[in-house]
């Protein structure tokens, strides 16, 4: 996944400024930044949500900078999982539903992907009968069960204590370590960094990297 030269404006104010990003396959990076430096707009620049108005966006090596709305939308659905900070989960669906509803990918087992993340003894129940971190667990589950190559976390830890806030950031590691995905996490909680292989911080829509 790259950025290439991409700015942005928003109310005719510059909020991204000439962006170069590289995130390999297998790698986890954070980003970092204080409210309205411009993350928000990255990472919907990234999630397909919003078109660059200027520079180039390589998904898998394909320019996605100027696709129409159909074609953002699949590709949204099938390479890109999104976990953002609560986890929005229908309350009258079970665990397993969750996934079902929106799985495209056949050749993942839902079941087994949730066995994966620790929730095998919650298949079948709501919402409401799950922990704040089984929640969050449940929404890593559904951001992967399409097998996209890139997740994008947005405060994925900040409705979490340490302990399962932590469980889920080594989760988004894990998978780009060892399923080869690109992830990138923008977090405020700098106890969670370390899960990282680098930092990157926005400021006044530049982007930095502060460690690697």
């Amino acid at each position: 996944m790259r950025l290439q030269h991409v700015s942005h404006q928003f109310d005719g104010q510059l909020v991204l400024n000439n962006i170069n990003l590289n995130v390999s396959p297998g790698e986890c990076i954070a980003i970092v930044g204080p409210s309205g430096s411009g993350k928000s707009t990255l990472l919907y620049i990234l999630g397909l949500l919003r078109k660059p108005e200027h520079g180039t966006f390589l998904l898998n090596e394909r320019d996605v900078s100027d696709l129409d709305e159909e074609q953002r939308r699949l590709l949204r659905l099938h390479e890109v999982g999104f976990v953002f900070q609560q986890a929005h989960l229908i309350p009258y669906l079970t665990v397993l539903e969750q996934l079902e509803l929106i799985q495209e990918n056949r050749n993942v087992d839902a079941k087994e992907l949730l066995q994966e993340l620790g929730l095998e003894h919650r298949l079948h129940h709501l919402p409401m009968t799950l922990s704040g971190g089984e929640k969050q667990r449940v929404a890593v589950a559904r951001a992967l069960v399409n097998s996209p190559r890139l997740i994008l976390a947005d405060e994925p830890t900040a409705s979490l204590d340490y302990e399962n806030g932590r469980r889920v950031m080594e989760l988004l590691s894990q998978q780009a370590h060892r399923k080869g995905r690109s992830v990138v996490v923008i977090t405020h909680d700098e106890r969670m960094l370390d899960v990282c292989d680098r930092v990157l911080r926005v400021i006044d829509g530049t982007l930095t990297e502060i460690r690697n």
